[in-house]
């Protein structure tokens, strides 16, 4: 077998294992590549194999950011759901600020007293060290001190 036979076998099993991750789930560019390294492709195969699968509309950036922050807003914070777009995604910041911007603003008030009335359940609210331990889980959650306390004032107020 010619080197360029083997490269061109390399590549068609480069493009079918594109499609199988594909067909799992829906991943961003670098997810598939980062899939297609590990399983032992060469760079140019994985690269031809995402030239491939982005020619069918299989791969899409953009897409995928603004179906993923749409679906997780009524669960979790914006900048949560920015740092997994950066982080675990491995979407660029640019991408992630521009799916943002795209996203719009959403009140996340609702969703915070949701969580802090989930976690109220077997805690007073009166106690401080109650109030403090469920506005430090909130922070961590990601949403913004302000939001925070006025959501948890509110919960106070009606107690």
């Amino acid at each position: 077998m010619s080197i360029e036979q083997s490269f061109e076998n390399e590549r068609t099993r480069a493009r079918k294992k594109a499609l199988v991750l594909l067909t799992d789930m829906d991943r961003t560019e670098a997810q598939l590549l980062e899939k297609l390294q590990k399983a032992g492709f060469s760079e140019a195969a994985c690269e031809d194999a995402i030239r491939y699968v982005k020619g069918f509309g299989y791969v899409d950036d953009v897409r995928y950011a603004d179906h993923y922050i749409e679906i997780r807003k009524q669960n979790y914070s914006r900048r949560r759901i920015s740092n997994d777009l950066t982080e675990k995604k491995k979407l660029s910041r640019q991408e992630v600020y521009d799916a943002m911007e795209r996203a719009g603003d959403w009140d996340e008030r609702p969703l915070i007293r949701r969580l802090a009335e989930k976690k109220l359940r077997n805690l007073d609210l009166t106690d401080p060290a109650d109030y403090r331990r469920v506005t430090a889980y909130l922070a961590r959650q990601g949403f913004s001190a302000s939001d925070i306390y006025a959501v948890m004032d509110e919960l106070r107020e009606e107690s």
